[in-house]
């Protein structure tokens, strides 16, 4: 049981993106509910993890601000490869210290209502860095974590393929390129920084992981197209009982944009066509639930999440499916003894 409770730990704060939507650049920041099932506010025992995650969005609809459909619908399959590592040094600030960097990887299939034929893309994500996390262990069995995660802007897109580029404004706030044969590519990256602070609280005893995770998304302007993403909450929610090798539960997680996005109006924004500023109507908002469910093979385990689509309002929204694998690689200073 303690094992693993100890393995659904090492995904803290490896924070990536699935959600295509015209209110906000391409991809939202935070893998929707990736980080439900995980005891957030703890990280493992020292040594060096590989993680993978594999997420599927299945047959998305994109909805507008009075969460109705307009027409866009995307799949998409995300890998994220990610190494955790814990070098079991002094504590920093009374806590346990970890990092993490995480090189997703995206198939999305992409199609709009009158644009033309579909199109099937893949490429890499933007790498995201986690130079630290910070563990407390606190009365009560709680446990309390702090973190940062950085994503850099070296997705393997290129600017000169931009749809929305070729045809501004229209696509103002969107992601695309546009083959020769006229078909719709969603690109697999977004064009610009990202930090991300990041707080999670844990109570696990006996069994028991409740835990919570809240994310702040601060983006970079896009000075490609002149867009500026308004910044981004992110809430995941965790309440399973682990029992022997079986893990039992359920997830939720909520994300909302604190403000609307800022840019060039035009198309389905508000603004005159040339004028830039906040757009109205871009505040992208979603609610997703479901099980969880895991098992421990010994020293590797899988998780599996699957959520059902709540409310969806300025994003594309519909059921999603996780599979988490963890597998412990040892203590790097041990490899050479």
């Amino acid at each position: 049981m303690k094992k693993f409770l100890m393995a659904v730990c090492v995904c803290l704060a490896v924070l990536t993106m699935v959600s295509s939507a015209f209110s906000e650049e391409l991809w939202d920041w935070h893998l929707r509910g990736a980080d439900e099932g995980l005891a957030n506010g703890h990280v493992p025992p020292p040594g060096l993890y590989f993680v993978n995650d594999f997420y599927w969005t299945g047959n998305w609809n994109h909805y507008d601000q009075n969460g109705n459909k307009d027409g866009l619908k995307i799949q998409g399959y995300v890998d994220v490869p990610i190494l955790l590592w814990n070098p079991g040094i002094c504590p920093i600030l009374g806590a346990t210290y970890a990092c993490a960097i995480a090189e997703p990887f995206d198939v999305t299939t992409f199609r709009v209502a009158g644009e033309g034929p579909n199109g099937t893309q893949w490429g890499a994500y933007n790498t995201i860095l986690v130079p630290f996390i910070l563990s407390w262990e606190i009365p009560c069995d709680l446990h309390v974590a702090a973190s940062l995660a950085i994503g850099l802007n070296d997705g393997t897109n290129s600017v000169s393929d931009s749809f929305a580029a070729k045809n501004p404004p229209h696509y103002a706030g969107g992601r695309f390129s546009n083959s020769q044969g006229g078909g719709l590519y969603a690109w697999s990256s977004n064009d610009e920084y990202t930090f991300t602070p990041t707080l999670g609280i844990s109570w696990l005893y006996a069994g028991w992981n409740i835990s919570v995770e809240a994310q702040y998304t601060f983006w970079t302007k896009d000075t490609d197209i002149n867009y500026q993403n308004g910044d981004q909450i992110a809430l995941d929610y965790t309440a399973t009982y682990t029992c022997g090798k079986w893990t039992f539960g359920l997830g939720a997680e909520m994300e909302s944009q604190v403000y609307n996005d800022k840019g060039v109006g035009g198309g389905p924004f508000s603004n005159p066509d040339g004028v830039y500023g906040k757009l109205q109507g871009t505040e992208q908002r979603n609610i997703t639930a479901g099980p969880i469910v895991g098992y421990n093979f010994g020293p590797c385990s899988l998780l599996f999440t699957y959520n059902f689509a709540i409310s969806t309002t300025s994003d594309v929204g519909g059921d999603w499916a996780m599979l988490r694998l963890v597998v412990p690689l040892g203590n790097p200073c041990d490899w050479y003894k």
